[in-house]
C-alpha cells in the first residue's frame, strides 16, 4: 500500500518592518521546491486580513521525501534568516486526508 500524501500547513508572521523582506524570503523558495523530489504542491499565500501573515499550503509523496526538502540549501538559508524576519517562531503542521472523503 502507497503512503499517503503529507500535506503541511506552514505559518509565518513578520516582524514589524520586515513584511517586505518575508514575503520575498517565502516566494524565492517557490521555484526550488518545485523541483525538489516527492514535491506535488507548494502554493503560498498572504492575509488580506493581516498582512505579513503568511501561509504556505504543501503536498508531499511521502515524509521522508519531505525531510530531504526540509534539508535542500534553499530552507537552510531561509532558516537561517527566520529568526530576524519572524515575529514569532513559524507554525508547522503535517496532516494526511481524513479517511471516507
Amino acid at each position: 500500500m502507497a503512503e499517503p500524501i503529507v500535506h503541511v500547513v506552514a505559518r509565518f508572521k513578520a516582524k514589524p518592518g520586515k513584511e517586505a523582506a518575508l514575503k520575498a524570503g517565502l516566494t524565492a523558495l517557490v521555484a526550488p521546491t518545485q523541483k525538489d523530489p516527492g514535491y506535488i504542491a507548494y502554493d503560498l499565500f498572504e492575509s488580506v486580513e493581516s498582512p505579513g501573515s503568511f501561509v504556505l499550503v504543501e503536498a508531499w509523496e511521502s515524509r521522508e521525501l519531505l525531510a530531504a526538502h526540509l534539508d535542500t540549501p534553499h530552507l537552510n538559508g531561509f532558516k537561517a534568516a527566520a529568526p530576524d524576519l519572524l515575529a514569532e517562531p513559524m507554525s508547522v503542521k503535517l496532516y494526511a486526508e481524513a479517511p471516507g472523503l
